[in-house]
């Protein structure tokens, strides 16, 4: 029995030892992040932070909060940027390998040489988007009639969200990703109540009359659709499908890049749509060795390299995860498994599938 108790007593006061290890070494990085030669990598963990539902808190705990504040300034944050209205007046610091408007002129070769992937049997194909510091999926679908908005019976606060490959599964969608923002408190909510509006054939399924910041949708005719509206609003202007995500960005805008912006590194989600219909959905794994995450610079820069003339965020974070025939083909970050949602972007199937 004593020899029971030391061996317990024993394996507690290593793994005890080790967390603390690990704690320490935790907030060796932060320390260095926020107190090292680098004000770049301050800001980054800083804005990091701060685009998360349940760390929001971490960087006041090292850091006075005017200097915190200083970094988010809403002159210069992602938040300053008019998300959902025009940007043809906003310039673009890199430099384009084409004009996203000459898509259609160029040849098949120089389609490949871009990275596009073009799929010339209009079936939907995925590629893999690698560049060493964040890793993720491209999924290409060719004929936007096949995308559509998966969303739950019936929208409440306290009401719980569907796992993606139930709404995969529900909707006999071939795959899909996660889409619109919902109600997290504390990284802790249950996906059951929408962030934003949410429309569906028409009908609002959620939300109140005013302003919604960065609605994504699609009209009648399968065309991406990017604004700040009221539910009628965007009713109006012929949206029928929608969903909403406020902390997100619009990424391009009539074939015109957004301009830089401070943001931080994270799992990401988005959506483009390039001027033949084609819609790109994109998912970044983030928070592990593989793969930190990406900037909104990032996935600009992903959007307009695979010829999108609009391109805008979804909900990313824990939620951003994509699915494909059955098989979840990009990391989640969440340790504690798949979050609930209350809508997901979803890709039919078509006779032309293998």
């Amino acid at each position: 029995m004593k020899k029971a108790g030391k061996i317990i007593g024993m394996f507690f006061a290593y793994l005890s030892t080790t967390v603390l290890l690990f704690l320490f070494f935790v907030i060796f990085v932060i320390l260095f992040l926020i107190y090292g030669p680098s004000e770049e990598a301050r800001d980054l963990f800083v804005h990091s932070c701060q685009e998360t539902s349940a760390l929001k808190f971490l960087p006041y705990w090292f850091m006075d909060r005017d200097s915190v504040d200083e970094i988010l300034d809403p002159k210069t944050s992602v938040a300053s940027v008019r998300r959902g209205g025009p940007m043809l007046e906003l310039g673009f610091s890199g430099e384009l390998d084409f004009d996203p408007a000459d898509l259609e002129e160029l040849s098949e070769e120089d389609k490949a040489e871009l990275g596009i992937g073009f799929d010339a049997h209009g079936k939907v194909t995925v590629e893999e988007v690698n560049e060493g510091i964040y890793r993720g999926m491209m999924m290409i679908i060719p004929d936007p009639s096949r995308v559509v908005i998966g969303t739950l019976p019936n929208y409440s606060e306290g009401g719980t969200g569907k796992l993606l490959p139930n709404f995969i599964s529900d909707y006999g969608a071939i795959g899909g990703t996660n889409a619109g923002g919902f109600y997290d408190p504390d990284g802790r909510g249950a996906g059951g109540c929408p962030e934003g509006m949410v429309l569906e054939n028409g009908t609002v399924r959620y939300g109140a009359d005013r302003v919604y910041i960065n609605v994504i949708g699609f009209d009648k005719d399968h065309r991406l659709m990017l604004g700040d509206w009221t539910p009628k609003q965007a009713l109006d202007a012929g949206v029928v499908s929608a969903v909403s995500f406020s902390d997100g960005l619009v990424l391009v805008k009539d074939g015109v890049p957004s301009p830089d912006q401070r943001s931080g590194v994270n799992p990401r989600t988005a959506i483009g749509q390039r001027p033949d219909g084609t819609i790109l959905l994109l998912v970044i794994e983030g928070r592990h060795a593989g793969s930190l995450g990406a900037t909104a610079d990032d996935l600009r820069d992903i959007f307009v390299r695979y010829g999108a003339e609009n391109a805008s965020m979804l909900d990313g974070g824990t939620s951003a995860v994509m699915f494909f025939r059955g098989e979840q083909i990009t990391r989640g970050s969440n340790l504690l498994g798949m979050r609930a949602l209350p809508n997901a972007i979803l890709v039919m199937p078509s006779e032309d599938d293998p």
